[in-house]
Parts: C-alpha cells; sequence; structure tokens
C-alpha cells in the first residue's frame, strides 16, 4: 500500500516533464531568474536532484522560483515539478505513518496535500528544503493527532506515567496511547523542551525498556552512584510527563497557523 504513493509521485514526475506544460515553463522563465537557465523542466529538475553541497545555493534560489510561479500562474507545472523534487522526502514521510483512523490511501492523499498546503504560504526564505520537510511533518501529524483524539477522547497521558514494567499487574499502555505519546514527544522536542526526560519516556514507555535497565545501559555496575541515577532518572520522566500533559491543554503551532 505505500509503494502506491511512490508510484503517484513518480507519475507526477513523468507529467512535469510533458511537452504539454513547455508553454507554462517558458512564460516562467521570463520572470524568474533563476529559471532562466533552464530550457525545460528536465534541466530543472535534473539541478534540484543534484545533492552536491556547492549546489545548495543554486537549488534553493530554483525553489524559491517554483513556488513564487505556483502562487502566481496557477499551472500545475510547479506542483508536480516540487512534488516530483521532494518524492524521496514524501514517501520517507508516508513510510512512517501508522493509523488505525485513517485509511492506507487517505494517508497518501494527506503527504501530497499536507506539502501543497505548505507550498502556498510558507516564507520564502533560508533554508527552504528543510522548513518545507518540517512543516509538511507538522501538518500531517497535527490531522491524524486530531484524528486520533476525536476517535478516543478519553486519552489521558498521565496514565502512562504509571506504567512501571517491574509491576507484573499494571496494564501496558495501548498502540493507540503510545502512538498519541510518541506525537506528543515529537511536538516536546519541536518545541524545545529539553531531551534529557523525553529520553527516558521514550525509552520506557515508547520502547518498553524498564527503567533499571535503562540505568544499566548508562551507568553499568553498582554502587550508590547508579542508585541516584535511577532516582534522578525518575523524577525527570515525572517532569517530562507533566510537560507533555501540558501541551495536551494548549494548541499547536500546527493549530495556530492553518495547520501548520
Amino acid at each position: 500500500m505505500k509503494n502506491a504513493l511512490r508510484n503517484d509521485l513518480e507519475r507526477l514526475r513523468r507529467d512535469a516533464l510533458s511537452p504539454r506544460h513547455q508553454g507554462a515553463f517558458d512564460a516562467g522563465r521570463k520572470r524568474q531568474p533563476a529559471l532562466a537557465a533552464h530550457v525545460n523542466a528536465a534541466s530543472a529538475l535534473a539541478m534540484l536532484d543534484d545533492e552536491a553541497e556547492g549546489t545548495y545555493p543554486g537549488r534553493e534560489a530554483l525553489m524559491k522560483a517554483l513556488i513564487q510561479e505556483h502562487r502566481a500562474s496557477g499551472s500545475p507545472v510547479w506542483s508536480t515539478l516540487l512534488l516530483g523534487a521532494f518524492k524521496p522526502m514524501l514517501v520517507r514521510l508516508r513510510n512512517r505513518l501508522v493509523s488505525d483512523t485513517v485509511p492506507g490511501d487517505e494517508l497518501d492523499q494527506l503527504v501530497i496535500t499536507s506539502f501543497l498546503g505548505t507550498l502556498t504560504d510558507i516564507p520564502l526564505i533560508d533554508r527552504l528544503p528543510m522548513r518545507l520537510r518540517q512543516r509538511t511533518e507538522r501538518q500531517v501529524f497535527a490531522f491524524l493527532r486530531k484524528e486520533r483524539w476525536h476517535r478516543h477522547p478519553d486519552i489521558d497521558v498521565e496514565t502512562l506515567e504509571d506504567v512501571e514494567h517491574e509491576e507484573p499487574t499494571v496494564s501496558e499502555p495501548t498502540d493507540a496511547e503510545l502512538y498519541d505519546l510518541a506525537l506528543l514527544i515529537q511536538r516536546a522536542m519541536e518545541e524545545g523542551i529539553s531531551t534529557s526526560g523525553l529520553d527516558v519516556v521514550a525509552a520506557t514507555v515508547l520502547r518498553r525498556e524498564l527503567l533499571r535497565a535503562y540505568v544499566d545501559r548508562l551507568a553499568p555496575g553498582e554502587g550508590v552512584d547508579r542508585e541516584r541515577l535511577y532516582q534522578r532518572l525518575k523524577r525527570q520522566r515525572s517532569r517530562a510527563m507533566q510537560r507533555l500533559r501540558a501541551l495536551l491543554t494548549r494548541p499547536s503551532p500546527a493549530q495556530l497557523t492553518l495547520g501548520f
């Protein structure tokens, strides 16, 4: 199923190279200096595919020109060119997605529409490829988080804090709860929350590693220092869970800016 997006993007990439788009491309060349050196869409794609470090400034300028034409002209050649150029990134993002609320074909469309939505109003400033990737990911995960919360409105991150795998009587979190927690951790990292406590949460809840096993991995051996580390990490995990719960009570950057 996940290969369907790869195939769709490859078809779009081939469509961008169709001679029927040459007229729109030529018109764009007259308006955009960064396009003037490219006689056709194939030339532009070849440059965008070149990952050599020295070509980065030219590639970024070309991306900005393509986005400007996409916004101004309405011709499909610009969006199909950009989708083709970002095919590897979009396929990697799709491969990360697992959802029991959104069918696979809709996940494919979610990736594409999120990328196209990002093209609409992303600031055309430096580090554009990175910003395109980050904003597309944020829109995708914001949508999935919203769908998850609609289906599981009683999700309570606080219950995850009490999961202590040394106690066999405590039930493990469901896959749905783990998915929500993974999205929250990603959002927390994007918002600059310290990763030290989040690392403990990811290890002991998401990866289901015993906290003492986590301590053994960080500080093999015995002694008072090791026990102090265990207690410190336990407190860090508790504080991290409190921060994650706080994120549930306020809108994300994605919700504040049209889903981004």
